[in-house]
């Protein structure tokens, strides 16, 4: 009898798993057998993983898990039991695997949006790359036509970076006021006239990101789980060099690790990396009050005030604004090694570099799924070629810093000459720190007023 079809959603998938296995218990069992205390005594590695399955079917998360990790402390080296406990801690973190997959396809699709993909794109315990890919295909065909390829340009002009790719997600992950307190302290501003300046505008200083941390905030403290269960089985090349979670000696490579089980294995690996990306991105581009309501960052809203002061009071008054506004940007966005332990912006570049690797193991058939974030990726590895540093890691964090930041380097070339017009005329503190910001954003060259 084939109970059940492959293809079919988990839920589908889980009736006919059990109605079979009751068929089978039904005409082998006496009118005297207590079918419930069969199941119940099973505790088995497969009935126990069955049962997690069917838990985390009804949202049951919290005993699904707890029969998964049942499951594999009599089998840590279980494969299949690490995929469940993955899709539990993706759900238990809040992340819609759905929602998630749908803007990853818009993005990598040239404005092609998911419609309506059945559950065996996110419910399939077993991912099936060619089911993904011939569904996403069937969705594009349905959609609306072919685009010019100026229309395409214009699309995809504004997924061309990490930092817009990052935005186009940001509402997949939500923090409390609560997470985002953990994550971040307040930040005041050196000068008088600065904190009078930028009041409407209050930053928040990211805090390094450890362990700890991440056990602090719920969200990241689900998703955390996922490296701990799945990093024995993933690739060598998903492993970023730059997260300690990643080191084949925290986690080394399991015996039993196949290529079965790769695409759920990455999938899952790439999905709570981004997750983790877009918390720390709600950190980096802070937001409230006037920003809040504008749909922007508050570091964006003191760019932009700034960037609109056709003058100011006085000459040291715009030094202070000038200066203010350098060191709230290297406070947000810290330079390779002028901090203890890894920085928000650096663990944010691990995260999507690790998640890019996942799709780029998985197959062909991620294409549409991947490529917006591939081609942000290599965007920024492009530019960091242009920059001078340490590492290649190093490079690539002053090349995302300058992403963010390249509105406001713009901006102070701009202030710096309309205020110092004359040849060499401009502060030669303030020159040293323009100078410094502006190294991470290629085309800005230092204003001629400075020495």
């Amino acid at each position: 009898m084939h109970c059940v079809k492959k293809g079919y959603g988990l839920g589908i998938a889980m009736r006919g798993i059990m109605a079979c296995a009751v068929a089978i218990v039904l005409t082998s069992c006496g009118p005297d057998t207590n079918l419930t205390q069969i199941w119940a005594d099973d505790d088995g590695v497969d009935s126990l993983l069955v049962r997690a399955r069917a838990a985390y079917d009804r949202g049951s998360f919290t005993d699904a898990a707890g029969l998964a990790q049942k499951a594999l402390k009599q089998d840590s080296g279980n494969e299949g039991g690490a995929i469940i406990l993955g899709y539990i801690s993706l759900a238990q973190g809040g992340m819609d695997s759905f929602s998630l997959l749908e803007k990853l396809i818009s993005l990598g699709s040239t404005g092609t949006n998911l419609a309506a993909v059945p559950e065996k794109l996110t419910g399939h315990w077993e991912v099936d790359l060619d089911l993904m890919s011939d569904a996403i295909a069937k969705d594009a065909a349905m959609a609306q036509p072919e685009k010019s390829a100026k229309a395409k340009a214009k699309a995809m002009a504004g997924t061309s970076t990490l930092v817009s790719t990052l935005d186009t997600m940001s509402d997949l992950v939500a923090l409390t006021d609560a997470d985002k307190s953990i994550l971040s302290a307040a930040y005041t501003d050196a000068t008088a006239y600065g904190r009078s300046f930028y009041a409407n505008y209050p930053l928040v200083e990211p805090q390094p990101v450890t362990d700890a941390l991440r056990a602090s905030v719920p969200v990241l403290s689900y998703l955390n789980q996922v490296p701990k269960y799945l990093c024995g089985f993933i690739e060598d090349s998903v492993r970023d060099v730059d997260d300690p979670r990643d080191s084949t000696t925290t986690c080394p490579t399991s015996d039993r690790r196949s290529s079965k089980r790769k695409g759920s294995i990455h999938l899952i690996w790439a999905f709570s990396h981004i997750g983790e990306a877009l918390a720390f991105q709600n950190i980096l581009n802070y937001s409230s009050g006037v920003s809040a309501t504008a749909g922007t960052s508050n570091l964006q809203g003191r760019v932009t005030l700034y960037k609109s002061k056709s003058s100011f009071p006085s000459l040291s008054n715009m030094i202070d604004a000038s200066t203010d506004l350098i060191d709230s940007i290297d406070t947000v966005f810290p330079e390779a090694g002028s901090i203890t332990g890894i920085s928000q912006l650096l663990a944010t570049l691990s995260a999507m570099n690790s998640a890019s690797q996942a799709f780029a193991v998985m197959s062909s058939s991620t294409g549409d799924i991947s490529k917006g974030i591939s081609t942000s990726m290599t965007a920024l590895k492009t530019t960091a070629g242009t920059i001078s540093g340490s590492s290649d890691s190093a490079k690539q964090q002053s090349a995302l810093k300058g992403q963010f930041t390249s509105a406001a380097v713009t901006a102070l070339s701009a202030q710096i000459t309309a205020q110092y017009p004359g040849a060499g005329t401009a502060p030669a503190g303030l020159c040293a720190q323009f100078t410094t910001l502006a190294a991470n954003t290629p085309g800005v060259s230092k204003p001629a007023s400075c020495p």
